[in-house]
């Protein structure tokens, strides 16, 4: 557990001393962010500052929330309610201190440190493999143009609560077979028509079994 100290009128300009801070935890993926315990991190937390603008907050230590690259966000804001300032941060573990004296980094520029590859490109676009292995960890989304049949298939380092979909595309010949992953239940056949594309969006439980979230979308160029 991290404690964070700090003082309103250090990390922001507010008329007078008055002013409120509000801590928000910004997660990556569709994952509830959790401690490695398996409490779940509340998302939004209203800091009461004293009167001379002074806080003190117990927080997780971000290198100890999933899923990896999971960030705060501090937000002061004036008497009136108006934004002042907002920048993230990556606070760690056991922490104790005063926040001014780390440094925050800037989502925009870049995703936050741990940020798994998903983050920065949802779509794992395959070579074609009559045995293909669709990461879990890596990837929420994966598209494989078959050339041939797919005989068996493996869905590796399943994320439970996270999205996962899949882009099926048949060649300019078609009719070839895919086997979904053995994790995937009530899963829609493939389009077979030449160039016939299926898709199809599956929730991961808590089990590593993936379950359709919708009927799957056929469409045939």
């Amino acid at each position: 557990m991290a404690t964070v100290t700090g003082s309103l009128l250090s990390i922001a300009a507010l008329d007078g001393t008055g002013g409120t801070l509000e801590i928000a935890l910004c997660g990556y993926g569709a994952q509830v962010p959790r401690t490695d315990t398996g409490f779940a991190v509340p998302i939004t937390i209203q800091v009461q500052a004293e009167d001379d603008g002074s806080f003190s907050q117990d927080l997780p230590g971000n290198d100890m929330i999933d899923p990896p690259g999971t960030y705060y966000t501090l937000t002061v804001k004036d008497t009136n309610g108006d934004i002042v300032q907002v920048n993230a941060y990556s606070i760690p573990d056991a922490y104790d201190g005063n926040i001014v004296l780390i440094d925050p980094f800037d989502p925009s520029d870049a995703p936050p440190p741990g940020v798994p590859p998903l983050l920065a490109n949802l779509l794992d676009v395959m070579a074609f493999n009559p045995t293909p292995i669709f990461d879990g960890e890596s990837w929420n989304g994966w598209e494989i143009t078959l050339t041939g049949d797919v005989t068996s298939s493996t869905l590796d380092n399943i994320q439970p609560g996270n999205l996962y979909t899949f882009i099926i595309v048949q060649d300019a010949t078609g009719g070839h077979a895919f086997t979904w992953p053995a994790e995937v239940v009530n899963a829609t056949p493939v389009n077979r028509d030449p160039k016939g594309m299926t898709i199809q969006t599956f929730v991961a439980d808590q089990y590593g079994t993936l379950y359709p979230v919708a009927p799957a979308t056929w469409w045939t160029p």
